[in-house]
């Protein structure tokens, strides 16, 4: 018997998008690209995509069947996974609301709190916290460099429909809650570090990790995010392969310091190359997603009456380099 799946689109190709395109490839999962402009159709169209997963396998992933121009298109769709960044989210939603059917959902996979945008829309949303990393090397090869989870869950506060987990395991392992919340500032604070603070310091993980002076940095940034979430009363959720935010931040339930250190330069010799997705935007010349992720701490320790000045330095830093590239 063939399985019946639920129709889905993908607006906005990147290094998240495609490592889900890859899954439903692999899982012979019907799926259409939604494509804003003809040099994108026909790049893709043309140039089958190349992906590599955590366990060194290669594929070409070709999508000419999957393609069609978002302005042409007739179809309805009963989820549209949005790959844009946060800043961009508005200008999606609206160019793709048409094509969703009445029950129709939008999953957004951005870092930060997309949801928050869009009370409005709080029905139709599904928030989509990502637990790997992507890159696109120098060949132009999308390498996956973890085992990660898609982690899903309704901006309502309901669990996502089961389907998910036959849509996307097991090159894709998924993870359906009704604690998107604590899910977010988990990543969000780790995010924190891991590109921001390394984007205010252009340096890849290893370089960021290794140093002491940075590690202290990184403890700090992690530990105003952590006075956030226990003052919202969030019950932190911790992303699978990551580290407990309570743990790694100072005060109530926290390691020995020694430990935590220990655990960074782990992780920077782990991920030592890694220049993590807003140190590359800088790189590029590209804007960067700070108000999302550090900039939505200092929102946040704003509203509470909370000093973050550790995330305000970093916010302000990043927008220096962007500055300097004009």
């Amino acid at each position: 018997m063939q399985n019946v799946y639920p129709s889905i689109a993908i607006s906005g190709i990147g290094s998240v998008t495609v490592t889900i395109i890859h899954a439903l490839y692999q899982n012979k999962v019907p799926f259409k690209i939604l494509c804003r402009n003809t040099d994108r159709f026909q790049s893709l169209s043309k140039t089958p995509i190349r992906f590599q997963g955590p366990k060194g396998k290669k594929i070409s992933i070709n999508l000419q069947n999957h393609l069609t121009i978002a302005k042409e298109a007739k179809e309805k769709f009963d989820y549209i996974i949005i790959g844009c960044k946060n800043q961009n989210l508005n200008e999606y939603i609206e160019e793709t609301k048409s094509f969703l059917t009445p029950t129709g959902k939008w999953i957004l996979i951005q870092n930060g709190i997309p949801e928050l945008q869009f009370e409005s829309y709080k029905n139709k949303i599904i928030g989509g916290v990502v637990g790997w990393n992507t890159q696109v090397v120098s060949d132009g090869l999308y390498y996956q460099s973890n085992v990660g989870s898609l982690i899903l869950g309704e901006s309502s506060g309901k669990k996502p429909n089961p389907v998910w987990n036959q849509i996307l395991p097991p090159h894709l392992p998924v993870i359906l809650t009704d604690q998107l919340i604590g899910f977010r500032w988990h990543k969000l604070a780790i995010n924190a570090i891991i590109n921001g603070l390394a984007a205010s310091k252009r340096q890849s993980l290893g370089e960021l990790f290794l140093n002491y002076t940075s590690r202290k940095e990184a403890l700090e940034t992690v530990t105003e995010t952590k006075q956030i979430i226990e003052t919202l009363n969030i019950e932190e959720k911790v992303v699978p392969g990551s580290f407990p935010i309570r743990k790694l931040g100072d005060g109530k339930g926290a390691l020995p310091r020694w430990i935590r250190h220990l655990i960074l330069i782990i992780l920077g010799l782990k991920y030592f190359r890694i220049r993590t997705s807003m140190v590359q935007d800088l790189d590029n010349g590209r804007k960067t997603e700070i108000d999302y992720i550090n900039g939505e701490v200092v929102k946040m320790g704003k509203v509470l009456g909370i000093p973050v000045p550790k995330n305000e330095w970093i916010v302000s830093k990043v927008k220096e380099w962007t500055e300097q590239q004009g």
